[in-house]
């Protein structure tokens, strides 16, 4: 990275931090900012809703955009708008049609339950709906391909397409590379899932109702997320800031005693060390929100993951997994991940290069037994 980058990059996290906190001030330097630059950093990090919702409290400032790049950011945003408010309806839709239809519970994992705790509820650049339920996988299997014959099964999910919103129902919420931890994570998982099923919340605008996650869940099931995706594809911005709003909800030192042991027992410990890094270096959180001390060494290398990724590794010049088969990405990822060997032996060695296997038998085994119910 050159001065002018390192320079920019200093800047754009400035702005960042302003837009997150309702109380900031307006920051130093911002007669220097590149808005242009500062557009395309948030469409590749896919959250020009938060930079769009900062720049919004500029209206007074003679350092704020131009009239066309304004125009540029309220259509980029409008579209946001647009989704979260699709994505809302269909969660609610999918809620109500599981329970009444199939007398199944569900919650919805991450997206829209995540843009809930935005300050602005459609600011939150929107992807698929996560569902997750009380049934049994095999039935969740059935039911699934009753709304869309042709759902792909993949490992921990179906995808169901008979909506506008994409949706992918899960069979449980995340996975790790590593077997052993993703034993005690979904151990967690089945000790916190009836609980999952009883937050009922009400969607803007009178979109409807679903079902959304305890925080005490969310703070794991999140944090596996990321780390998930950090080993696989990528991570990017967006899905720092989630875990930021998350944070910011608060926790009693018991809980987040009982959450550093979940950590510990998944493996999860040295990454989650790393993003409280994020969280305090990059987004600002301060420190009573910090779940642990913050690891500077690879907390500075996940940011330059990160900033050189985007959203979900999606502009990535490095690796590339778009296109390609599960067999040539396996030999991807094993080659990208064995830059962080050292520091996650049992993600990159231990881990990953063993899991990619079993995954291809469990689905093997689910789609087998699939055709033996359908005889």
């Amino acid at each position: 990275m050159n001065e002018k980058e390192m320079k920019l990059s200093a800047l754009f996290a400035d702005f960042l931090r302003f837009c997150l906190r309702e109380e900031a001030q307006e920051p130093a330097g911002l007669a220097e900012m590149d808005w242009d630059a500062l557009y395309d950093f948030g469409y590749k990090q896919a959250i020009l809703g938060v930079f769009f919702h900062g720049i919004k409290r500029l209206s007074k400032s003679e350092h704020r955009p131009g009239r066309q790049q304004i125009l540029k950011w309220y259509g980029s945003c409008s579209f946001i708008e647009r989704a979260n408010r699709q994505a809302y309806k269909d969660a609610s839709m999918l809620t109500a049609l599981m329970l009444k239809e199939y007398g199944v519970h569900s919650c919805v994992l991450k997206g829209q339950t995540n843009a809930l705790m935005y300050p602005d509820p459609y600011m939150r650049t929107s992807g698929d709906i996560d569902l997750w339920t009380d049934a049994e996988t095999l039935d969740v299997i059935r039911i699934s391909r009753q709304l869309d014959k042709h759902g792909e099964i993949g490992y921990h999910h179906i995808e169901v397409g008979c909506f506008k919103t994409p949706v992918e129902v899960h069979f449980f919420p995340s996975f790790m590379g590593n077997l052993w931890h993703e034993y005690r994570l979904r151990r967690f998982f089945n000790q916190c899932k009836a609980s999952q099923f009883e937050k009922l919340t009400e969607l803007p605008d009178g979109s409807g109702y679903m079902y959304t996650l305890t925080d005490e869940f969310n703070r794991v099931f999140q944090m596996s997320h990321l780390m998930h995706h950090f080993f696989f594809e990528g991570i990017g911005l967006r899905q720092m800031i989630d875990y930021y709003y998350l944070l910011l909800h608060g926790f009693s030192e018991e809980e987040r005693r009982r959450t550093l042991r979940i950590f510990r027992q998944t493996g999860m410990y040295k990454f989650a060390a790393a993003v409280m890094y994020v969280m305090k270096e990059t987004l600002g959180l301060p420190d009573q929100y910090l779940l642990l001390e913050p690891d500077e060494r690879i907390g500075r290398m996940l940011v330059s993951e990160m900033l050189q990724a985007g959203n979900f590794g999606f502009h990535d010049r490095r690796y590339s997994f778009a296109g390609k088969s599960v067999y040539s990405q396996y030999f991807v990822e094993i080659y990208r991940n064995l830059h962080f060997a050292m520091d996650f032996p049992s993600e990159t060695i231990w881990g990953r290069p063993v899991s990619r296997w079993w995954h291809m038998i469990y689905k093997a085994y689910l789609r087998r037994r699939l055709r033996q119910l359908q005889k």
